[in-house]
């Protein structure tokens, strides 16, 4: 009797075939390649980034009242308030102040592009060396320019990843009355409404895992010379550490 399991066994045998065909065809001009990748995810997550910010603009439409970050401590004021100097001009602004909360967030938010200018490269160079480490240790032959390579098409994917997670968020926010009367409270309806999409972000987080895993399989049978066994537990333990963080 047939095991229930050989189609998919044959599916995964199949994607597999073709990551290696690819990877061994795609040799001369990979690094070129690697680069133009690495910029399309530094890009993309840039992009990201913004549209996290417009998530929480077009969907967060609360005031609240907080303190004036520019009027100085009270105690300044007291002993510099009356004085004819800039501490003085600044004393004489209003004590609170109405804030828009989404307004707030957008701009929060836009202080991490530079996470997406310079941490994607880094993300990249980390995991490129990290990868040829374990596969020098599982008795790969490849040079660590082709793990460099493998790398760029392994985070390739991390784009749906970040476009599943803009979505959820924009969602959840939508669907969530943020009627909060302090910015704790707010972040506590946020925090409440960001954590009800956890199920869906995870279940993305794996599609996107299981893609990574079949492309640095097939790349280390292609350019590290190992069999499917050993480059398929390699590939496995980056998977396992990878969900592991996304569940966190």
């Amino acid at each position: 009797m047939p095991s229930p399991l050989a189609p998919l066994s044959r599916t995964v045998g199949s994607l597999l075939d073709r990551a290696r065909g690819h990877f061994e065809r795609a040799r001369p001009r990979s690094g070129a390649v690697a680069v133009g990748l690495v910029l399309l995810v530094t890009v993309s997550t840039v992009v990201g980034i913004v549209a996290l910010g417009a998530a929480f603009d077009a969907t967060i439409d609360r005031e609240v009242t907080v303190d004036n970050p520019d009027r100085p401590p009270e105690a300044t004021c007291e002993s510099f308030g009356d004085d004819d100097s800039p501490i003085g001009e600044r004393c004489d602004r209003p004590k609170r102040v109405d804030v828009d909360v989404g307004e707030e967030l957008r701009s929060a938010t836009g202080d991490y592009v530079a996470y997406g200018l310079f941490g994607v490269p880094i993300w990249w160079v980390t995991f490129a060396l990290v990868l040829h480490g374990g596969a020098r240790l599982a008795g790969g032959s490849g040079s660590v320019s082709d793990s460099f390579v493998i790398a760029a098409w392994a985070i390739l994917p991390e784009i749906v990843r970040l476009g599943a997670g803009v979505a959820a968020v924009w969602y959840a926010l939508s669907t969530t009355a943020v009627d909060g009367a302090t910015i704790g409270a707010i972040a506590n309806e946020i925090v409440a409404a960001i954590g009800a999409m956890q199920t869906p972000l995870l279940a993305a987080s794996a599609v996107v895992i299981a893609v990574q895993w079949v492309i640095v399989t097939g790349g280390m049978e292609a350019a590290h010379d190992l069999d499917r066994g050993t480059a398929g537990t390699v590939a496995g333990a980056f998977a396992v550490l990878g969900f592991l963080l996304a569940a966190v």
